[in-house]
């Protein structure tokens, strides 16, 4: 009996390490499998694209309203009831041509009131100085009689001008936009009688960001402009001024538009969107601003892995941003590229597309 516990114990002594030298060789498996596992992920779909070859431009964009740059508004220079309006909304007018008449009997008798003081003064006026040259009258007599000639010419050719006045006339040539007053209104200095435009001589006004300033100043001459009525019109503008004064409050400054083809639809008060053509690059690399990420790095795909390349653009179009030459046949990530890595395993969804 003892001598079977005895040779028990010596066969225990050599299977322990045995146990703990299998255990450990299965333990090890079990950590490089599962090392291998992890190591062995699938890799990260990502869509990419490579440079896209073309033309790519920069704009600015901005709305308004058609105005006539000789638009004013015809305000009676007398007070009276408005017997006729000779002119309705799209009639063409001249320059001085009688538009509207003002009631005028009224200073039809202050001009005859006038006149005859007028004439009462100057025969005065006449005989004193006549007798002033006769010795007979002295030098204050006809200082006085002076005065009042004087006093009533002015009086008479008031009263000419009112009655002149009551017969409203064109400032300028062109068409009549706007009437104000109708056939029986009265007529007063504040109240606008109608409003002429001249059809031929369209501009649109622009409020511009104060950042736009040099560049408008540097291309005036140059920038192209091209506005579009709501109904779907194309015309070509050019700057014809730009205001030195920056508004403190909005930070815009303001330039007048002139239309070069006005002949068609385009009326004063019509809304518009006009694109500013601020720079142009033809035949250029560029790629979608989703390429970008963090605004400075772009991803390539290389050999199958994602690889990082610093790129902060230099030029960039309202919708792109130029590349270098040398990019042209690199694969960049457009989409998954915050899920990458350095060196992380990629697998590409979608290859270069075509603009």
């Amino acid at each position: 009996m003892n001598q079977t516990i005895v040779k028990l114990i010596r066969l225990l002594k050599w299977l322990v390490p045995v146990v703990i030298i299998v255990a450990a060789l299965v333990f090890k498996n079990l950590v490089d499998n599962r090392v291998a596992v992890v190591a062995e992920q699938p890799p990260i779909p990502v869509r990419t694209l490579q440079p896209i070859r073309g033309d790519q431009e920069r704009t600015l964009q901005l709305n308004g309203y058609v105005e006539s740059e000789s638009m004013v508004t015809v305000l009676p220079l007398v007070s009276g009831i408005l017997q006729e309006l000779f002119v309705d909304a799209g009639d063409h007018v001249r320059k001085d041509q009688i538009i509207g008449r003002i009631e005028s009997a009224r200073y039809e008798l202050q001009l005859r009131q006038a006149e005859a003081a007028y004439f009462a003064a100057k025969s005065s006026y006449d005989r004193v100085l006549q007798l002033y040259q006769s010795g007979v009258s002295s030098q204050q007599n006809l200082d006085q009689a002076r005065g009042q000639y004087d006093a009533y010419a002015s009086q008479y050719e008031l009263a000419r001008l009112q009655l002149d006045y009551a017969s409203v006339k064109s400032p300028v040539d062109g068409v009549v936009l706007m009437r104000h007053l109708s056939v029986g209104s009265i007529a007063a200095p504040e109240r606008p009688l109608v409003t002429i435009g001249d059809l031929d001589d369209l501009v649109v006004r622009a409020r511009i960001p104060e950042k736009y300033y040099p560049l408008f100043q540097e291309r005036r001459a140059d920038l192209p402009i091209t506005i579009t009525t709501s109904g779907g019109l194309h015309y070509t503008g050019r700057i014809r001024t730009i205001s030195p004064f920056v508004s403190a409050e909005t930070k815009n400054f303001e330039t007048s538009i002139s239309i070069d083809d006005n002949r068609g639809l385009l009326r004063p008060g019509m809304f518009i969107s006009m694109v500013f053509q601020l720079e142009r690059w033809a035949d250029v690399l560029y790629l979608p601003f989703e390429a970008l990420s963090g605004g400075n790095t772009l991803w390539r795909v290389n050999e199958g892995l994602a690889q990082p390349i610093g790129f902060v653009p230099s030029s960039s179009a309202d919708d792109a941003f130029l590349v270098p030459e040398e990019y042209a046949s690199y694969d960049f990530i457009i989409e998954g590229q915050y899920f990458v890595y350095d060196g992380a395993p990629v697998r590409q969804v979608l290859g270069r597309q075509d603009p």
